[in-house]
C-alpha cells in the first residue's frame, strides 16, 4: 500500500513540476527565436553598430555590378567595338 502512495505522489509532483514549467520554458524558446530573427534582419559590426542587412546588401551588390556594366559598355564603346545605338540599347537593358 504504501508502494502505491509513493508512485502516486510521485506522479503528482512530477506534474506539477512540467505544469510549473512549462510556461518559462515556452517564453525561452519563444525569445530564442526572437533573438534568431533580430540576427538575421540586423547584424552588428565589430563597433557595435547596425550594419547593412541581407537586402540592402543585395541592392548594392545590383548596383556595383550595374555601374560596372556600364563602365565596360563605355569602355567598349570608346573603343569603337560598340556603336553609340548599341550603346544606348544596352544601357537600357541594364538600367531597366
Amino acid at each position: 500500500m504504501l508502494y502505491y502512495f509513493v508512485i502516486g505522489l510521485c506522479i503528482i509532483l512530477l506534474v506539477a513540476v512540467i505544469y510549473i514549467s512549462a510556461k518559462p520554458i515556452s517564453m525561452g524558446i519563444e525569445a530564442r527565436r526572437n533573438i534568431k530573427e533580430n540576427s538575421n534582419n540586423e547584424e552588428l559590426d565589430i563597433n557595435g553598430e547596425k550594419s547593412i542587412s541581407e537586402n540592402d546588401k543585395n541592392l548594392k551588390i545590383k548596383d556595383i555590378s550595374i555601374s560596372d556594366e556600364l563602365i565596360k559598355l563605355n569602355k567598349l564603346k570608346e573603343q569603337g567595338i560598340l556603336s553609340a545605338d548599341e550603346y544606348e540599347r544596352a544601357k537600357k537593358k541594364l538600367i531597366s
